[in-house]
């Protein structure tokens, strides 16, 4: 899970004087972009979490435990393959521009979900059938939605496939 994080994690940094979206340049301009943000942990009912079949229990908030500054992350586990599938969710500052120039983001492909375009991409350093990651612009940098297979048994089912179903009950949760 920490390896499809990672992969986005790295974008890079953050300035206002960059074209675009004005990103937080201090570090008390970044705290304030980090709350602000909107919080996966909090704001997907344990009632959409429960019919995706993924296991409440498991949920975990940052990277092992650790807060990520201009990052909102929640991890769970999947009730049918634990711990095999990993699926996060994760809110940035950061844009879906940082993440198309980030090396190592491979496979981008445009997506529509829920009436919602996004872009689905995977990390080079692992397999096709080891990880899928979708992102949805969003007024305040981005959301994505990640799934990490990490054993034989959960790549029965590709990464992807087994994303979007997910996808598409959650990106109605998503703000705009």
């Amino acid at each position: 899970m920490t390896t499809v994080l990672c992969g986005v994690l790295a974008v890079g940094g953050c300035s206002s004087t960059e074209s675009g979206n004005a990103q937080p340049s201090s570090t008390t301009d970044l705290s304030a972009a980090t709350a602000a943000l909107w919080d996966p942990c909090s704001q997907i009912p344990d009632s959409t979490l429960t019919s995706l079949d993924i296991d409440l229990a498991s949920k975990r908030s940052g990277i092992l435990g650790a807060e990520e500054p201009g990052w909102r992350i929640c991890l769970w586990e999947e009730n049918e393959f634990p711990p095999n599938y990993g699926i996060s969710v994760a809110s940035s500052v950061h844009t879906i521009a940082e993440v198309k120039a980030k090396p190592g983001n491979v496979d981008f492909a445009e997506i529509t979900i829920a009436g919602r375009t996004g872009t689905q991409y995977r990390l080079s350093i692992n397999d096709a059938d080891e990880d899928c990651t979708i992102a949805f612009p969003t007024s305040t940098g981005f959301i994505q939605l990640g799934m990490l297979n990490v054993s034989s048994k959960s790549k029965s089912v590709p990464p992807c496939e087994r994303l979007i179903p997910i996808a598409e009950a959650i990106v109605p949760l998503l703000p705009q």
